[in-house]
């Protein structure tokens, strides 16, 4: 009899690792809070239920006899949690997945083991968000203590715009929690990697072009990245520490890295895949790593069995679109003929109005070109090439910006 995975989030972002859990020969259930959820088209059986529900992720697991439990999404990582502990499944225990889902938290259990960190503080008044600014000094970067896909994330160079970024914090904080952190200077990279009992696995570095500040979100993503091997060494050293350090043995991360002038600092943790393609696309293309298949395996406490096979390049850039109705889209079959690109994906379609670009949220909005060559340069370059060529006009919509 094949074994039952319960995959916990069936969005977008899903869809292939839902398809991939399938060609593995598992059986598969889908859940997620939305009745229409895509992933519910591919999987073979699916609910429509609360992920960040211990007692509903606990309900569906036990009702389809799952094997193991799959966070897929982000807000499902402590629910997943919860349930796989009460029903005796392979997975983290919630005080571990609390550690990847609060960043304050995480900071606290970083900073505990001797992982540096930068200076920061959990805020939730005000005025409480002030004297932290005073001890830590401008400039700083407010965030949701719980947040995820840069919402609410602002560095703040003024004190007269702390209580705008702080009340941006919150209002994207369900543990009505933000924090306050010392801004760190360095490029921003990606690590996706599996642990095993214990034994951390690369997945793979995704190097990142950013949008400017205030709003900092990113644009466009490669892999391999554009650095040295010595780099990429202390990127991925500094993430198997942290992992170490909070006590994540079993699953599928996701983490931010900053490389300063002092060595990779911490930005963030999530303990499920990444979003953006990278895992289903990025290392596949890059490395030949069936990196899902070996995640699912881990969710059902089997080992991995998966290798990079060759080093190539690969990456996904969102399109630029100006903000307002669009009126109309062009440069599609142009940017999709073009050497190097494998996909074109636009999610806008005239008459829809399109906010200003200021997180991942708005930012997939509007839609992505993925892309191959035989460097990551080259692929960075069909990526190039390929946004050039598309074309969104818009209007003003009237509507407040």
């Amino acid at each position: 009899m094949s074994k039952r995975i319960l995959i916990v989030g069936a969005g977008g972002n899903q869809v292939e690792m839902i398809k991939k859990a399938r060609q593995l020969g598992f059986y598969t259930i889908a859940m997620d809070g939305s009745s229409h959820a895509p992933g519910f088209a591919v999987a073979d059986a699916f609910e429509s239920a609360n992920i960040t529900d211990p007692d509903e992720v606990t309900r569906v697991a036990r009702a389809h006899q799952a094997d193991g439990c799959y966070p897929a999404a982000e807000w499902s990582v402590e629910a997943t949690a919860h349930a796989t502990t009460r029903l005796g499944l392979p997975g983290c225990r919630p005080e571990i997945a609390e550690r990847v889902r609060n960043k304050r938290v995480m900071r606290e259990a970083l900073a505990a083991k001797g992982v540096p960190c930068p200076a920061f503080k959990g805020v939730r008044t005000l005025e409480e968000a002030y004297a932290a600014v005073e001890a830590i000094g401008l400039p700083v970067i407010v965030k949701p203590a719980d947040g995820n896909a840069s919402r609410g994330v602002k560095r703040v160079d003024r004190i007269e715009e702390l209580p705008a970024a702080f009340q941006l914090a919150l209002g994207k904080a369900r543990v009505g929690e933000a924090l306050i952190e010392s801004f760190m200077e360095g490029e921003e990279f990606g690590v996706d990697g599996l642990v095993y009992e214990g034994r951390y696995i690369l997945g793979g570095i995704t190097g990142k072009h950013r949008s400017q500040p205030p709003d900092r979100f990113d644009l466009g993503l490669c892999m391999p990245p554009l650095i040295s091997d010595a780099d990429a060494q202390a990127l991925e050293d500094t993430v198997s520490a942290a992992l170490e350090a909070i006590e994540f043995r079993n699953g599928t991360t996701h983490i931010e890295v900053i490389l300063h002038k002092d060595g990779p600092r911490i930005v963030e943790m999530a303990g499920r895949p990444g979003g953006a393609r990278i895992p289903t696309d990025l290392v596949p293309m890059a490395y030949g790593m069936d990196y899902i298949a070996d995640s699912l395996r881990i969710a059902l406490g089997e080992a991995p069995i998966e290798a990079r096979r060759f080093l190539r390049g690969s990456a996904i850039y969102w399109i630029p679109a100006p903000p307002g109705r669009v009126l109309s889209i062009s440069g599609v079959e142009a940017a999709r003929a073009l050497p190097g690109v494998k996909e074109v994906v636009v999610a806008a379609k005239p008459g829809d109005v399109l906010e200003p670009i200021i997180d991942c949220v708005t930012r997939d909005k509007v839609g992505y070109v993925l892309t191959e060559g035989d460097t990551p340069q080259a692929a960075i370059d069909a990526a190039t090439r390929a946004c050039g060529a598309l074309c969104i006009e818009t209007e003003p919509s009237g509507a407040p910006e």
